[in-house]
């Protein structure tokens, strides 16, 4: 089975962002930091390939690089409102250095993680950053941020083709290089996105367009916790694990959790324009 769906969405990404918007900041951050992404993925899939298990360190510590990337080129968590504690309106708080670095390793590790785990089910992962990437799309058209805007319609442009050929039976996989690149570019969009807006209602909004890996990957953590088990080590605890060991078949555990990932970003509109 051909692995190499991840190169074509890097390609194809950084094709269409560099044409319409040149190179931009956030432009250079994908190409840097995905480059560096999809080569440490390849690695890994060539490993798997010859069924041999490649190391989880050299993995981490890319993305830790292309995290600390961003953050020196401007992408980052700054700092946070204060109105919806009571504060004044206008009242802000920017974030010392070493703190809103914390939070932006967090944030981009944690996603390129979580986009990673969700991809155990054949169209799941790409068909989870379409409906996350068409939210941030839309939200950022409202906020009139053009360039994130072209930057995750590019991105769910990406991953909608690749799903042709990755839904059930799957004639393509993305391996490692393209979902841990997935969840670096929603991670680098909605910093420079819906996460500008440094408010508690800015951040659950965000969480809730990336709703279907964050909730599965705090619910595998909870159980791996409850049950003792290192939290690197791979199971059967992920949500489309779970449907399917209740007698669901690949295609409905996929269809349900699309259909999941929907009403998050439902959820996500509603939640914006109602606040």
């Amino acid at each position: 089975m051909p692995l190499s769906g991840g190169l074509a969405m890097f390609v194809g990404l950084l094709l269409v962002t560099t044409f319409f918007a040149g190179a931009q900041k956030t432009v250079a951050v994908l190409a840097v930091g995905g480059a560096m992404l999809v080569a440490i993925g390849w690695m890994d899939d060539t490993y798997k390939a010859k069924q041999k298990e490649f190391p989880v360190l050299p993995k981490l510590l890319v993305q830790f690089l292309v995290a600390v990337f961003a953050f020196l080129l401007e992408i980052r968590f700054r700092g946070i409102s204060l109105s919806w504690i009571g504060g004044e309106e206008g009242a802000y708080i920017s974030f010392p250095i070493l703190i809103s670095l914390l939070a932006t390793v967090l944030w981009i590790v944690g996603l390129i993680n979580m986009v990673n785990f969700l991809d155990g089910v054949d169209g799941l992962a790409a068909g989870a950053t379409v409906f996350s990437a068409v939210t941030l799309f839309f939200l950022s058209m409202v906020r009139g941020q053009d360039l994130t805007a072209l930057l995750a319609v590019a991105l769910a442009g990406a991953a909608l083709a690749f799903l042709r050929f990755n839904f059930y039976p799957a004639k393509m996989f993305m391996g490692d290089a393209g979902s841990m690149f997935l969840g670096f570019a929603l991670g680098v969009i909605s910093l420079e996105g819906t996460m500008k807006g440094a408010t508690l209602i800015s951040l659950v909004v965000t969480v809730l367009a990336l709703g279907l890996p964050v909730i599965d990957t705090i619910q595998v953590m909870v159980s791996r916790i409850l049950a003792g088990s290192p939290m690197y080590q791979a199971d059967r605890r992920h949500v489309h694990h779970r449907l399917m060991s209740h007698g669901f078949s690949v295609k409905q555990t996929v269809v349900v959790l699309y259909l999941v990932s929907l009403l998050f970003s439902v959820l996500s509109i509603f939640l914006f324009f109602f606040q």
